[in-house]
């Protein structure tokens, strides 16, 4: 399977290995409650082209709705298109046709996307009850085993154990399916073509997971090594999926 031919033998106990240059993806701006007014229209314009609204007034006002949404505890994501397109109608901006067809194809097979993503649940499930606890969390080891491994045939190392703390959202050595989760529907948006659970995996993993394990290993290595956890929040908005919502921006609807 292509997704799973991507996977590259490592020595060892990947003796060298650095795992942020051996995942080199290209770099994207995430949105997140930290995000700055700049960085939300260097998004805007990433996503759907220079457009006169994108102005640093229009980022504040999504900035602040960013953190609006947070402590209503809105759980929601704005790094794919249909996701920051909410975000853009709620501060006030106004549809044009090129985010309207963005939108549309980001959603136009949300149905089988919640049906991969329930296919990937039942392995969860199943790494889940290894510590005859069901609780909808994964221990590292767990993790790694059950999904990770199969992206990187290598033993757990320093590094790789920092990157996972970007899930770790409580800092407790597990992480949440609702965090998994997250990645799984964000690359369903940005990736609608996915046809099998194995290839919305790779996509999770290779363009949302990895680059912000990425930015965590930056962040351990930029303090001498030392590790410092960061909340998921601090990285990316939880989801909470509403295909009705996305529904009410097509036909320019005012989105509360």
């Amino acid at each position: 399977k292509q997704w799973y031919q991507r996977r590259v033998a490592i020595t060892a106990g990947c003796a060298g290995f650095d795992m942020a240059e051996f995942f080199g993806v290209k770099r994207s701006i995430r949105i997140s409650p930290l995000a700055s007014a700049e960085m939300i229209i260097t998004k805007l314009n990433e996503l759907f082209g220079e457009d006169p609204q994108f102005t640093v007034e229009l980022g504040e006002a999504m900035r602040k709705k960013i953190i609006e949404n947070a402590k209503q505890n809105r759980r929601e994501e704005y790094n794919s298109a249909p996701g920051i397109a909410i975000l853009f109608n709620q501060a006030g901006g106004k549809m044009t046709p090129i985010i309207k067809e963005k939108v549309q194809a980001g959603l136009k097979n949300e149905k089988h996307v919640e049906k991969l993503i329930e296919e990937i649940k039942v392995k969860w499930d199943i790494w889940d009850s290894r510590d005859d606890v069901v609780d909808d969390r994964l221990t590292f080891d767990n993790f790694y085993f059950g999904f990770m491994s199969h992206f990187i045939s290598c033993s757990r190392g320093r590094e790789i154990d920092i990157g996972l703390r970007a899930l770790d959202m409580d800092d407790d050595g597990m992480i949440d399916w609702s965090e998994f989760r997250f990645y799984l529907v964000w690359a369903g948006r940005q990736y609608p073509s996915v046809q099998s659970s194995g290839e919305l995996l790779d996509k999770a993993f290779r363009f949302g997971l990895i680059p912000a394990m990425k930015d965590e290993i930056e962040k351990s290595k930029g303090t001498g090594g030392a590790v410092k956890s960061t909340r998921v929040s601090e990285l990316v908005n939880f989801i909470k999926f509403d295909i009705k919502t996305c529904r009410l921006i097509l036909s320019k609807s005012i989105l509360i």
